[in-house]
């Protein structure tokens, strides 16, 4: 090849060859420090919080979706059924459920109307087992949750056993369930509806009526292990009315209950 031509094809070949500049990156670690610390706060933060619940469950509202949970779950406990409202056969049955609960507690509610039904239907109405109600009206739910309370009592101090649940009934099923409560004259009105004296009901309700018999209930239910509602002891029924057996705190299904009321009446 003539030399000529080989210093052009050289040209050529300098020409097409482009030059890469290289650039600086830059890293702004600041921008990136400031937002990964607030996530690493917030997430020791959120940790603490959680550790620090679990070990407290202080007064609350108690709900579980837990379908499967096994024995080992419920630690024992004792009770008993004091002088409180009951239905069933307490003469026939060997077995009781001690329900402490509170009329604004929405878990409390939905056991009334999921599980409360097939509870009685199974084991209340063939007179193996009766179900107690004993208040536990919580704190940040009143003072309309101790209203009901208080109402309810009055209902059974007119009458008996039978219309203090269709009282129970109505409340529950009327009641917002998150702490607004009924009223002084819906739950008059409610007395009436039932046939009970409203002249008489609603001097009780105005009163302080019932309320060392709530207290009572409250302190039972903490002595026992009670520290939210809804909560039941469920156990063997003694001639005394002495209740020993397990404690569940929340809103378990039938099946849960059914669990344990077979085993106390094998």
């Amino acid at each position: 090849m003539p030399r000529a031509k080989k210093k052009i094809e050289e040209k050529v070949t300098k020409k097409v060859t482009p030059k890469v500049e290289e650039k600086e990156i830059v890293i702004n670690l600041d921008t990136i420090a400031i937002p990964g610390a607030i996530i690493i706060a917030g997430l020791i933060i959120a940790g603490a919080i959680f550790f620090t619940n679990k070990g407290n469950v202080g007064e609350a509202d108690t709900n579980t979706d837990n379908n499967n949970p096994t024995q080992e779950t419920f630690v024992e406990a004792e009770t008993n059924i004091d002088d409180d409202a009951y239905m069933g056969d307490k003469k026939k049955a060997k077995v009781a459920i001690v329900e402490f609960s509170d009329y604004e507690c929405p878990f409390c509610k939905r056991h009334f109307q999921e599980t409360s039904p097939q509870l009685i239907e199974e084991y209340v109405d063939t007179g193996e087992v009766i179900i107690v109600f004993r208040d536990f009206p919580l704190g940040f739910h009143d003072p309309a949750a101790t209203l009901e309370a208080r109402a309810a009592e009055c209902a059974r101090s007119l009458s008996d056993n039978a219309t203090y649940f269709k009282y129970h009934d109505l409340v529950f099923n009327n009641t917002p369930g998150n702490g607004a409560g009924l009223s002084n004259d819906v739950l008059i009105g409610y007395a009436g509806e039932l046939g009970l004296s409203t002249d008489k009901f609603s001097t009780c309700l105005s009163g302080t009526d019932f309320k060392d018999e709530i207290a009572k209930d409250m302190a039972d239910g903490s002595e026992a292990g009670v520290s939210g509602t809804p909560a039941f002891i469920i156990g063997k029924l003694g001639s005394d009315g002495s209740v020993k057996g397990k404690l569940i705190s929340g809103a378990y299904p039938f099946e849960t209950f059914k669990e344990i009321i077979d085993e106390y009446l094998k």
